[in-house]
């Protein structure tokens, strides 16, 4: 059995390991409406710049005889209950929003926030429940535009894109964490759940008290030592546990951890175009080496 340190350090490992497809930081799912605009929106210029059919919105255009607006963008979309409290100033008219312009959707957002999915993607059929396929739908977006003229999308749009779709898988992490709450419980027992397990800030486990509440337990006589090594086995093994439930689609609502997963592709997929469009610019702007300093020189290395 490992030690404590040990286990502590392997729980630590593990939890990094699943924060690769998971973040930590979390808000609740409403606010996350914001930043999924913002993620459409710059993969929406990307089409424009691009010259490609237009996928995303194309009735905005339709409305405004042009490509829309940030602000223009967002009133298309939204619900009427959340355009009635979205205040745009002069600064959202843009066509490239930031934070500000995240801030203005969220001041007064109703709790029921929704915003138009048929008119965002009108050549899909997607709801609540399918809807993974909106970012799986977005991402063909940004590639065709990518694919088809590469020197026109402009690579800030695309790390703005990424960085949008990273914010709206942090945001939406709750909903994963209430399934891994959901998975503990049913392994360990409500029980043993209820008298030992420890959350943290952040929707997270607080493993470190949590592994303590057991070993008090064990030092008062209140727990068996057989008990405690089940406890701590099952601690141990969570993250193969959660990940095994995933891979058996055996989770109450496996929906959260298919957006999840979408969200972390498209992230991966345009987080590689722009190494490769960066890989591409240094290739094509040699590095020179000062005439003076050449004669002393018997081997170059890139910095790269």
């Amino acid at each position: 059995m490992l030690s404590t340190c040990a286990r502590r350090m392997k729980l630590f490992n593990l939890f990094l390991f699943w924060c690769s497809v998971l973040s930590t930081h979390v808000l609740a799912n409403n606010n996350a409406a914001p930043f999924e605009l913002l993620h459409y929106y710059y993969v929406y210029k990307m089409e424009w710049d691009a010259g490609v059919e237009k996928t995303i919105a194309p009735g905005c255009a339709t409305e405004h005889n042009e490509m829309c607006f940030f602000d223009q963008f967002a009133r298309y979309l939204i619900g009427k209950e959340w355009k009635a409290a979205y205040r745009p100033g002069r600064a959202d008219h843009t066509k490239t929003p930031g934070w500000d312009a995240a801030k203005k959707l969220s001041t007064g957002m109703p709790k029921s926030a929704r915003y138009n999915l048929k008119a965002l993607l009108p050549s899909i059929n997607v709801d609540a429940k399918n809807f993974p396929l909106v970012f799986e739908t977005v991402l063909h977006s940004a590639n065709t535009a990518i694919k088809k003229e590469k020197e026109k999308v402009k690579n800030d749009d695309v790390q703005q894109a990424v960085e949008w779709a990273q914010e709206v898988k942090d945001m939406r992490y709750e909903d994963v964490f209430k399934a891994e709450i959901e998975v503990l419980r049913d392994v360990l027992g409500d029980d043993a759940y209820g008298r030992y397990v420890v959350t943290g800030g952040g929707s997270s486990f607080d493993w470190d008290t949590t592994l303590d509440g057991i070993d008090d337990d064990v030092d008062a006589k209140k727990l068996s030592d057989e008990d405690a090594k089940r406890l701590k086995e099952i601690i141990d093994d969570f993250p193969n546990i959660f990940n095994d439930r995933i891979a058996t689609g055996d989770i109450s609502d496996m929906n959260h951890i298919n957006i999840m997963r979408a969200l972390e592709t498209s992230i991966t997929a345009l987080t590689g175009e722009i190494e490769e469009s960066s890989s591409e610019s240094d290739d094509a702007s040699p590095k020179s080496v000062p005439a003076d300093t050449c004669d002393n020189i018997e081997f170059a290395f890139d910095s790269d």
